[in-house]
């Protein structure tokens, strides 16, 4: 017994030692993005539709790079985000009535972050947040609108978290507002008002 407890020490001894090292110097991130959509009354009735026709829930990617220029008990990070998500809903008609009309959404964006980190190299949590720039639209399916004639701002922020079971793999989450401003009417497309994207991820992270 006493010859297994010294054959252990050394593995506690580095187990303990890791759990205080700090984070990594790099992450990457890819994840499974579940985003909901803003549901405006402005928005359906520039489409000719009602508010329970635009779509609420979506689906999307989301792919992240962040460096930790700065690592102790806080580490501030610097990274980046690009997210890409879509959603459609048809509305459903009582029985022997035709559907009504599908409704697509998408928004995409990419976003600079600043963070700020909490943990060890083993695992670590961070709340985070910049202005970035993107596309929101909605549109009937059958009469697509056109391009935005420019760059839409963004602010987004919210925290997550990364737990490495393996030495360079991990599972992340994230949970995430973007705000955007409202974009004024342009020939072909219609007025859309500022918004509100609240989106939650999951997926892996490499480091």
């Amino acid at each position: 017994m006493i010859l297994a407890s010294l054959a252990l020490l050394p593995a506690t001894a580095l187990a303990q030692e890791r759990e205080r090292e700090p984070i990594a110097p790099f992450a990457a991130d890819v994840r499974v993005a579940l985003p909901r959509f803003p549901q405006d009354a402005a928005i359906a009735t520039a489409l000719g539709v009602t508010d329970e026709n635009l779509p609420g829930r979506g689906l999307g990617l989301s792919f992240g790079a962040h460096v930790y220029p700065i690592r102790g008990k806080v580490a501030l990070g610097l990274g980046a985000e690009v997210l890409m998500t879509r959603a459609s809903k048809t509305l459903e008609r009582e029985e022997g009535l035709p559907e009504g009309p599908t409704v697509k959404g998408r928004f995409e964006a990419f976003s600079p972050q600043i963070s700020l980190n909490f943990g060890s190299r083993r695992g670590w949590s961070y709340v985070s947040g910049g202005i970035g720039w993107g596309t929101f639209t909605e549109e009937r399916e059958g009469a697509p609108v056109s391009s935005p004639d420019g760059r839409l701002r963004t602010l987004n922020y919210g925290g997550g978290a990364r737990w490495f079971a393996k030495e360079h793999l991990a599972f992340t989450f994230d949970f995430r507002f973007h705000r955007f401003d409202a974009q004024e009417a342009s020939t072909g497309r219609p007025a859309y008002p500022k918004g509100k994207m609240t989106i939650f991820s999951a997926g892996i992270s490499l480091k």
